[in-house]
């Protein structure tokens, strides 16, 4: 029987410029005041946009719908809680949830300002303006989970059909199969009359 021989594995050194990554495999990194640069350019440039369509309809609800769609951003989000030190696992449910909160607790938050000028058939949906940190949770999570099932369902599921997606595209898939979850789920809730 032959003996198996190991060696240890060698480690890249965590040494090296500021903003490059010590995986030399792996994409590189803008520094941290690149990224901060980066991420004051986009808010100025979505406040500008979202405050001229405000400006046009004399109304403060494109403002906040543009500070709602910044914040809720999900590298925004990784890159600020990076910036907390904590990184979050891509495509577990720990980072799925952490998103989902920042999206359902900003979705709260918008939809409670808007909910004088809402629809009368989306009243019956927006939660009330006192709901408790169990609900957002609970929704948050919600979300957490259907959007594990659709990266499940693009990334695992399809290819053992012979369905292949380009890279690239995956995050279109994913979106298209969560909408196609969510709406079964409206369905299913408005067959059986919750």
């Amino acid at each position: 029987m032959k003996q198996r021989e190991w060696s240890m594995p060698v480690r890249a050194s965590s040494q090296g410029q500021p903003g490059q990554s010590s995986n030399p495999s792996g994409p590189s990194r803008p520094g941290g005041l690149v990224e901060f640069v980066e991420y004051v350019k986009r808010f100025i440039s979505c406040m500008i946009f979202f405050g001229a369509i405000g400006f046009l309809f004399s109304s403060w609800f494109p403002v906040a719908l543009g500070l709602f769609l910044f914040f809720t951003d999900g590298e925004f989000i990784e890159w600020t809680l990076r910036k907390a030190g904590i990184r979050l696992v891509p495509d577990t449910l720990g980072s799925e949830f952490v998103k989902a909160f920042v999206f359902v607790f900003g979705s709260w938050i918008l939809i409670t300002y808007w909910k004088d000028s809402a629809p009368a058939w989306l009243l019956p949906w927006i939660p009330p303006s006192d709901a408790s940190w169990y609900l957002i949770g609970g929704a948050a999570l919600f979300f957490a989970v259907l959007q594990i099932i659709s990266v499940a369902v693009v990334r695992k599921l399809l290819p053992r059909f012979k369905i292949e997606i380009a890279p690239g595209r995956q995050s279109w898939a994913i979106l298209v199969v969560l909408g196609m979850l969510i709406g079964l789920l409206m369905l299913a809730l408005f067959i059986f009359g919750y």
